[in-house]
Order: structure tokens, then C-alpha cells, then sequence
């Protein structure tokens, strides 16, 4: 009897040491200051992820969870950051943060990780535009029911709107939270104003809407934009016909113009998803898009405003035969602080200005001719010029 009394103390005092211990692993570090605490470092990882300091997001998500294992807003942190890596794993992660989540401004901020981290799937095209507003809107809908008041939810409703390419809806949703108003009312206002552009613009290619999203357009972006919502290949067939009949082969090379195109191919697009449109713009030899020196045609590269000057000067002179454009303001003075009569592209930009499919700054006059133009500006310029062009 001693020694099955003895077994059972022993017994007893180990589950004792291992509840003791799981305690201590469950209840995390002490805090050392007023501000170290879960939220406060769920906070910072929230404003470093949105000026895209992930590292820095990292350790504020792990701060929070030092202190508390189950903290669930910093474990949907840590399964978001996984999210934007592709990893379909990182949504285990947010849903179990929701479940830890306790009250309603923890359960509301896992929420609103699991619709962003649905939009980062989508930019990492591992979604359908339909599936991910499918998806954010189920979310969205728990949400409701946990607060329908709270701003966050409409802003990364109307996000995913946007991204899905419906952009009445994503309107909507910002006018509501700008009416809601509590701290989102700025980055409603910005975007609301965007998905305002991105209406004007009404992009009739699936390309072009995607394109109104991009903060900084890139040059084969643009050859596809051309292409798709400008068809700017039939301002050029008539012209080019008369330029490939003018050319006269180097003596000793015996070649016709298109081999000897050919014979000179740019260098880095033929892996590249719109290789065919950029393509066709050098073939066109559209100006301001063509390829360097080095025979690259750098499809990555941003489009600067001044070279969107250039090639909507050569589509106008194009479309319509009036060679007399590109040399309309030469001579003149210039208006614009940033562009003296001097400048390469200085008739360029002020056939474009005084047309007004580019403006200048409403402050200074300046037209920042290295500035990068954004998707929704490039799509809203040609739909401009797509009017101005249409009796021709």
C-alpha cells in the first residue's frame, strides 16, 4: 500500500510540474515598460507592414507574442506575412489568430488580415478576380456581425473591390468610410479618388483596368495599353507602308527593310508575357518606345511623363499626317518652368499640355518630366487622346 501511495504522489507532483511548466510557456515574458505590450506591438507591425517593412513587421508580431503566446491578432500577422510569400499556409495561421482573438477589436483586426491577405494572393495572380471578392466578401459579412460600424472592414472591402476589378463597388465602399470616418477618412479619400480616375477612364480591356491599379507604369505595360485600348497599330499602317517603299539597303547589303529589322532584335522581351506587344510597337516604331542603343528594350523600366510626350507626339503626327506638329511650337518661348524652349521634347510637351492629355503642376507649372506615370493617368491621357483621334 506504501508504495502504490508513493507511485501516486510522485505521479501527482509530475502533472503538477508539467501544468506549472505549460503555465509558464502560456503566460510569455514580463513586460518591461508601460508601452511593451501585445497591442501596442501589433500596432507597429501594422504600420510597418504598410510601408512594406516586413522584416520590422516580423519582430513587432514576435514582440507581441513573446509576451503572449495566444495573442490572435499578432499570430493573423505572422500568417499574412506568409500570405505575401505565396505560402497557402499562412491562412491556417490567420484563421487559428482568429479563434485566439478575444473582444471585438482583436477579432475585427484578424479579420481584415484574412481579406488582405486574400488581395495579396490576387496580386500574386494565385486568385481569380471573381474568387477574390468571393472570398472577402464571406469574411466581410463575419465581420459585420462583430461590429457594423467599423471603418477597417469597409476600407479592405472596398480594397478587395478594387483589385477585383469592380470598381463601382470599391467606390461605394470608400464613400462608406469616409462617412464612418474614425482615422480611415485620408486613405479612403485616396482611394475613392483613384477608383473616381479609374471610372472617368472606363478601360474597355481587361489589361487596362489591372493597369489603373499600378502606382508606376512600366514600358511594356504601355506597348500592351497601346495596343489593347488604343489600337495604334492603324494610325501607323498607312505611314509605314510609305517608309518601308522609301528605304534603300546599305550598298553590298542585299535585304529588304523587314530583314534587315529582324537581323537586329532587342535583346530581353522574348520572355516576357507581352513580348508580342512590344513587338509590334518597335515594329510600328512608335517614338518614345523605342529600343536603346544597346538593343534592350528594358520592358520593366517605369514610362516617364516626358516619354509618354514623345509617343503621344508620334501617334498624333501619325494619325493625322500633319508633319507640320512636330514642329509647331519650336521657335516659341516656354511656359513651362521645367521645360525651357531648349529641351529635346520641348514641342512634345507642349502639343500634349495644350491639348490637355498632360497637365502640369496646378502649384508651380511644372511639368516633372522624370516623374513616373501612374496606371490610372497613362489609361485616362488615352482615352483623351482616343477622343481627339476618333474623326480620324
Amino acid at each position: 500500500m506504501k508504495g502504490m501511495f508513493f507511485k501516486r504522489i510522485a505521479f501527482f507532483s509530475l502533472v503538477g510540474v508539467f501544468l506549472i511548466l505549460g503555465a509558464c510557456a502560456q503566460k510569455g515574458r514580463a513586460p518591461q515598460g508601460v508601452m511593451d505590450n501585445p497591442e501596442h506591438h501589433f500596432e507597429q507591425g501594422l504600420n510597418y507592414l504598410d510601408q512594406e517593412k516586413f522584416d520590422l513587421a516580423r519582430e513587432e508580431f514576435d514582440q507581441a507574442l513573446s509576451l503572449d503566446p495566444e495573442y490572435g491578432p499578432a499570430l493573423a500577422g505572422k500568417g499574412y506575412l506568409l500570405v505575401i510569400k505565396g505560402d497557402d499556409d499562412g491562412f491556417k495561421l490567420i484563421k487559428k489568430g482568429e479563434r485566439k482573438a478575444k473582444g471585438k477589436e482583436e477579432k475585427l483586426n484578424s479579420l481584415c488580415l484574412e481579406i488582405r491577405g486574400y488581395i495579396a494572393f490576387r496580386k500574386l495572380k494565385k486568385l481569380s478576380a471573381s474568387k477574390l471578392i468571393s472570398k472577402a466578401k464571406e469574411v466581410f459579412e463575419k465581420a459585420k456581425l462583430v461590429d457594423s460600424k467599423n471603418p477597417a472592414i469597409y476600407f479592405y472591402m472596398g480594397e478587395a473591390y478594387l483589385y477585383g476589378l469592380d470598381f463601382p463597388n470599391a467606390e461605394r465602399m470608400y464613400a462608406q468610410v469616409k462617412a464612418l470616418g474614425k482615422g480611415y477618412e485620408d486613405k479612403a479619400d485616396e482611394r475613392w479618388q483613384l477608383v473616381q480616375k479609374a471610372n472617368r477612364a472606363a478601360p474597355e480591356s481587361k489589361l487596362g483596368k489591372e493597369i489603373v491599379l499600378l502606382d508606376k507604369l512600366t514600358r511594356a505595360d504601355m506597348a500592351g495599353l497601346l495596343i489593347e485600348e488604343l489600337n495604334v497599330e492603324r494610325f501607323y499602317k498607312r505611314t509605314q507602308k510609305a517608309e518601308k517603299r522609301g528605304f534603300v539597303a546599305p550598298k553590298g547589303i542585299q535585304m529588304s527593310f523587314e530583314d534587315l529589322y529582324k537581323k537586329i532584335r532587342v535583346l530581353d522581351v522574348d520572355n516576357h508575357p507581352l513580348k508580342n506587344d512590344i513587338y509590334l510597337v518597335i515594329d510600328l516604331g512608335v517614338k518614345g518606345l523605342q529600343p536603346y542603343p544597346d538593343h534592350t528594350f528594358r520592358p520593366n523600366e517605369h514610362v516617364t511623363k516626358v516619354e509618354m510626350a514623345l509617343l503621344f507626339e508620334d501617334i498624333i503626327i501619325r494619325a493625322t499626317g500633319n508633319d507640320r506638329l512636330a514642329s509647331e511650337f519650336i521657335g516659341q518661348e516656354s511656359t513651362i518652368p521645367d521645360i525651357p524652349s531648349t529641351h529635346y521634347a520641348f514641342n512634345a510637351v507642349m502639343l500634349c499640355t495644350t491639348r490637355g492629355l498632360l497637365t502640369t503642376d496646378l502649384r508651380t507649372g511644372e511639368f516633372h518630366p522624370e516623374e513616373p506615370v501612374s496606371g490610372v493617368d497613362a489609361v485616362l491621357a488615352i482615352k483623351k487622346l482616343k477622343n481627339m483621334l476618333r474623326v480620324f
